[in-house]
């Protein structure tokens, strides 16, 4: 768990991050007039910042992932960081949701690709975009289409709601968003661009499904769609927000410096991309 930083490092990290949301085109506060004193971060590598770089610990955390940018708005105060990259749904649940209290009032998770095994397909369809890929992506694609079908005799989508149940239940005052996923890919991009996209939008749905259902005409818990943010700035764009692979990257800063950090969001992806999906939602 990440916590508040000492204060010279962390006015050195505001004021970079202030001047990103600047030139982003974005307010760095939220719009709304509440003030979230209590911040809690939890989720998998998307929302650790994997991709971004400066990485702080071997869960991929980042100070140039989203929660960060997030804590740098003068009404937000991030007081705990959970996320880790490879977290399952359940691993939420398990491990990170005991950083909870009743006193946390805002709450941002990014969670169900892994249950969902995206990564396994992306390797798959990356070595081979032919007939292995379209299977992998159907084997996929069935499991969200019975979790939208039928949520309740899906093991998936029954996960992701008792996810946000638990996150309820632990922290009741808070204001929970869950953030979505991006799509990876510029239309046509490759032979497995937009049958990649198009899971990745099922999947989405399937995760605003689970949110409506778990708030309950509330209005506490949100789904953040930061697909139409990321719009035109997917791998095989001319300024992409993802990191491709080699055969795919516009320039060299956008390939990463590991191959972990392929099909991850960059620095701008978390800042204009996510923090500014989210920073609109909470307003």
């Amino acid at each position: 768990m990440t916590v508040r930083q000492p204060l010279r490092r962390r006015i050195t990290r505001l004021s970079g991050v202030l001047a990103a949301l600047v030139l982003a085109g974005l307010t760095p506060a939220p719009a709304s007039a509440d003030r979230f004193d209590s911040y809690v971060a939890l989720g998998d590598s998307f929302a650790a910042g994997q991709g971004a770089g400066s990485y702080l610990d071997t869960c991929f955390r980042s100070d140039l992932g989203y929660p960060a940018v997030l804590d740098a708005a003068p009404k937000i105060g991030l007081t705990g960081n959970a996320a880790c990259s490879g977290a399952s749904t359940g691993d939420v649940r398990n491990s990170q949701i005991a950083v909870l209290s009743k006193k946390v009032d805002l709450v941002t998770v990014t969670a169900g690709g892994n249950d969902l095994d995206s990564v396994g397909a992306l390797v798959i369809c990356a070595a081979d975009p032919g007939q292995a890929c379209t299977e992998a992506l159907a084997q996929r694609a069935a499991v969200l289409q019975t979790a939208l079908a039928s949520p309740g005799t899906s093991p998936f989508f029954q996960d992701l709601l008792g996810m946000l149940n638990d996150i309820k239940a632990t922290a009741p005052r808070a204001d929970i968003y869950v953030a979505g996923y991006p799509l990876l890919f510029e239309p046509g991009a490759s032979p497995a661009a937009d049958p990649i996209n198009g899971l990745t939008q099922q999947l989405n749905a399937v995760i605003a499904a689970a949110a409506r259902e778990a708030d309950g005409g509330r209005a506490k818990v949100h789904f953040v769609d930061v697909s139409q943010a990321f719009a035109g700035h997917g791998i095989g764009s001319a300024q992409p927000w993802i990191v491709g692979p080699p055969t795919l990257c516009e320039a060299s800063a956008t390939c990463g410096t590991s191959v972990a950090d392929i099909f991850h969001p960059t620095a701008d992806g978390y800042t204009r991309g996510y923090a500014a999906s989210i920073t609109a939602a909470l307003g």
